[in-house]
């Protein structure tokens, strides 16, 4: 790991097909971090999110790859910023994600590589490591209160 690299790690109280799921099905990505997506799940398919839909050129990952699948173990992919960090990461930047059984559910590592050290670079990287973080923390209530909602759920 560089330096640079964003890096974070937690426990998701969930099994690891659940977790991986929530990457890769559009069904499920739309529910914790963007309005819109198109994934092709195989190396070199579509990784693409979109955050204004009805403007696909600004603030998504338009053009996006997945460079490694290797289904409810990893998963990483190239990585656009929003529209103000554009043209300093362009798709310079690419995300490395890392599912692994545990006791609780599945402890599942970010790795975002790719960060230059510039100040705009710096810049860049604060927004972005702040942007998963919260989408992180999403992606962990939608799966864990989901599950719990629904365990409770009475068919009397």
């Amino acid at each position: 790991m560089q330096r640079h690299d964003i890096d974070i790690e937690l426990v998701i109280e969930d099994d690891v097909e659940a977790v991986f799921d929530a990457w890769i099905n559009p069904e499920q990505l739309t529910r914790w971090l963007a309005p819109e997506a198109k994934i092709e799940p195989a190396e070199g398919g579509a990784y693409e999110l979109y955050w204004e839909p009805e403007r696909p050129e600004v603030n998504s990952t338009r053009g996006c790859r997945i460079t490694e699948i290797v289904p409810n173990r990893e998963l990483s992919f190239s990585w656009r910023g929003p529209e103000e960090y554009a043209e300093i990461m362009k798709d310079r930047t690419a995300v490395f994600l890392r599912f692994e059984r545990c006791e609780g559910g599945t402890r599942l590592r970010l790795v975002h590589t790719g960060w230059g050290s510039s100040p705009e670079w710096q810049e860049a990287r604060e927004w972005q490591s702040e942007a998963w973080r919260e989408a992180i923390d999403q992606l962990k209530d939608m799966l864990e209160n989901t599950d719990k909602f629904l365990e409770n759920i009475s068919l009397n």
